[in-house]
């Protein structure tokens, strides 16, 4: 085949530079959001083959949207795509398939440096929290540990669910909802 130059956001991503991908939440502070083709590990591989050294790498959600802006432009293939951010074809097909859900959970500021979505153990309660706690922030209400964990019991009661909002699930809680 004949060698297509490459498209803006892969070259933006080989150089280090961050694509525009839209409105963002910012990234925690104290940590930095790698490039996904910069290997700062003390592991490198030695072999020139990554499939039969490691096993599958987990691209958290920020590098899941820069994968999916790089797959936006028409000349990307799936496999440089693949190759740059160090995963496998089928992994970066998985990626495109979800590419609603991903984008709901960015556009709902969901926590940028996580690998993967577990849900809690409230199901419902924990969501409804996350609806009223959003309402409550936009009127300026100050919400602090002991309210989010009497509203979720209130919640669960109206529900007719059995929960218990620990000390725990509340950490838990806020790290899942950013």
């Amino acid at each position: 085949g004949s060698a297509c130059p490459k498209p803006e956001v892969v070259l933006k991503l080989e150089r280090g530079e961050e694509p525009h991908l839209g409105d963002p939440p910012a990234a925690p502070t104290g940590g930095s959001l790698q490039t996904p083709g910069t290997v700062d590990s003390p592991r490198r591989r030695l072999s020139g083959c990554p499939a039969a050294t490691s096993k599958r790498k987990e691209l958290s959600l920020a590098d899941r949207v820069k994968l999916l802006q790089a797959l936006e432009s028409s000349s990307a293939s799936l496999s440089s795509v693949a190759k740059l951010f160090g995963i496998s074809k089928s992994q970066a097909g998985r990626i495109g398939r979800c590419r609603e859900q991903i984008l709901a959970d960015w556009r709902t500021n969901a926590n940028p440096l996580r690998k993967r979505k577990r849900e809690g153990k409230g199901g419902e309660v924990e969501d409804a929290l996350f609806a009223w706690c959003r309402q409550a922030l936009a009127r300026g209400e100050r919400l602090s540990g002991p309210i989010l964990k009497a509203k979720a019991e209130e919640l669960a009661l109206s529900s007719g669910r059995d929960f218990e909002a620990t000390d725990g699930w509340l950490c838990r809680w806020k790290t899942r909802h950013n």
